[in-house]
């Protein structure tokens, strides 16, 4: 049992030699006019926490806030939107030239929607999303990611597929202790 035990305790630390904690996260905003109708905003918000076991992977949490307006709708007296979205996930990085490694998320999020005055809905997703990171130094990096690889659900809304449009890309910061 002693054997057993040091062992997993041997493979856990050399997991973890090399290990990393990281801080940061992403800030978006999107702007939409469609003619004859109001325009519609989103502004985003999510700090991200992750943890490098080696120089492939790592796990991550982000919590990502938005709100914003639909602009006008039949189906919403008042339109403006709030979602929260709580999304653990894990990153594998599969190539790296110079500065630059290109990586995946893989991981799921579950929150909530709500637009107007209706009820908040429960909203989940599940899948990929590809990205690239800049290491500008040793500890600041330059992070960006496009897209979306799954499945997505919420109240009355369910989508399947590859999408790679800006609505889904973010931009941020991090910093590597």
């Amino acid at each position: 049992m002693k054997k057993i035990l040091l062992m997993a305790a041997f493979a856990v630390a050399s997991l973890t030699a090399n290990a990393q904690v990281w801080v940061g996260g992403a800030v978006g905003f999107d702007y939409e006019k469609k003619t004859d109708m109001d325009a519609k905003t989103k502004f985003s918000i999510a700090p991200t926490i992750g943890y490098n076991l080696s120089e492939d992977f790592a796990i991550g949490l982000e919590l990502s806030f938005a709100f914003g307006n639909e602009g006008v709708s039949a189906l919403y007296t008042n339109s403006k939107t709030q979602d929260i979205m709580f999304a653990p996930f894990a990153r594998y990085t599969f190539a790296r030239v110079g500065a630059a490694s290109f990586f995946v998320d893989g991981g799921f999020g579950f929150g909530s929607e709500k637009v107007g005055d209706n009820d908040a809905d429960n909203a989940w997703h599940i899948g990929f999303r590809p990205g690239v990171s800049f290491n500008i130094s040793d500890h600041v990096s330059f992070v960006g990611t496009v897209g979306y690889l799954g499945y997505r659900h919420a109240e009355d809304y369910n989508h399947f597929g590859l999408n790679a449009n800006n609505q889904l890309g973010s931009v941020g910061f991090f910093y590597t202790f």
